[in-house]
């Protein structure tokens, strides 16, 4: 612990002899002075390393001491020692009495020339940015032991030397060097070449797809209306009016004649008589033959009939004519409607 003390004490006082005759330019007697502190300083790192096994070693070398502003020198920080030792390397701060430490690699291990140690390693890139000299304070190891306190190994300090770069003030700025032409190779010129062939082939196959189906002729388009069944129709109207109850409110002229010309309608569609036009006995007159059953005739005849007394004579039926005139005509409906027809279902009358 003694030892450990007059060390860090050695490392304290050479930081200050650093940092106060840190300039440009260093005289005979500030050098002197850093190397009695750096012997001092290596006196006593060789004292503390007794207190280790010989055969554990740690060590940190750069691979210049003189740069120039900006430039990067690489650090190298190792340990040796035998197998099942374990290492705590130490912990690298981003700066350090104005060096700048850019970046870490990983911890490297590899055996020794002997084989009988394992060697670990690892790098860092460091830089300055201001001119002068500038220590590289020692980095400190820690060797870990079972059950006990952990034994702290350094290494020597460095000493780094940054130097600017002369520059003539009276001179003009310039570039560092003047730009140059880069011819273009016949490789760049190809691929030009080809992308702009693709893109003329591509404009070409596009015109003349759209000219082609410009040409092509426009597909007709049929507007198919579905044609409903004059009966579909004439059973719609009729449930219609049966809901609009007229005739219990008193309106039995509208539902007389709502009556009569759904069935002129459906006979004008069904039967292509235009009964819309024609009187009462001109329609039943174009019926004939075997165009409609007897008992269809006879209601048809009834409903007409009635409906022009109302409509004409002002007559006021009762109720029971006028629910009958309602069931006959959709009887008519269903008597006359095409065969094929019948699968829809009767009107349900229901005054």
């Amino acid at each position: 612990m003694n030892i450990l003390f007059v060390r860090i004490s050695m490392q304290l006082i050479l930081k200050t002899l650093f940092r106060f005759y840190h300039v440009r330019m260093i005289s005979s007697f500030r050098l002197l002075l850093i190397g009695i502190g750096m012997n001092l300083l290596c006196f006593v790192s060789s004292l503390s390393a007794k207190a280790v096994p010989d055969d554990v070693t740690v060590f940190a070398k750069i691979d210049t001491t003189q740069i120039r502003i900006g430039e990067q020198i690489k650090l190298n920080l190792t340990a040796s020692a035998p197998p099942g030792a374990k290492f705590k390397f130490p912990l690298i701060p981003d700066t350090m009495n104005g060096l700048e430490f850019v970046n870490r690699s990983g911890i490297d291990t590899l055996k020794s020339e002997n084989g009988k140690n394992i060697i670990y390693s690892q790098s860092v890139k460091v830089t300055a940015f201001d001119s002068g000299f500038f220590v590289l304070e020692p980095f400190h190891f820690l060797l870990l032991k079972d059950n006990q306190l952990p034994d702290t190994l350094s290494t020597e300090a460095l000493l780094i030397s940054v130097r600017t770069i002369p520059v003539d003030t009276t001179k003009e700025i310039k570039d560092i060097k003047a730009t140059m032409d880069v011819p273009i190779s016949w490789k760049e010129i190809l691929v030009y070449v080809i992308a702009a062939l693709v893109l003329i082939l591509l404009v070409f196959f596009i015109i003349r797809e759209i000219r082609r189906r410009r040409k092509m002729p426009k597909p007709e388009v049929k507007i198919v209306v579905p044609v409903i069944p004059p009966h579909i129709l004439a059973l719609e109207a009729l449930k219609k009016t049966m809901e609009e109850k007229l005739w219990q409110q008193g309106l039995y002229k509208q539902y007389h004649s709502s009556v009569s010309d759904t069935l002129r309608a459906y006979i004008e569609g069904r039967f292509e008589i235009n009964a819309l036009e024609l009187t009462t006995d001109e329609t039943m007159s174009r019926f004939r033959g075997n165009m409609l059953r007897e008992d269809a005739r006879q209601k048809l005849f009834g409903i007409l009939q009635l409906a022009d007394m109302v409509k004409f004579a002002k007559v006021i039926p009762i109720g029971s004519e006028n629910e009958q005139s309602m069931t006959d005509a959709v009887q008519f409906v269903m008597l006359t409607k095409p065969a094929e027809e019948s699968d829809f279902k009767e009107l349900e009358v229901k005054q």
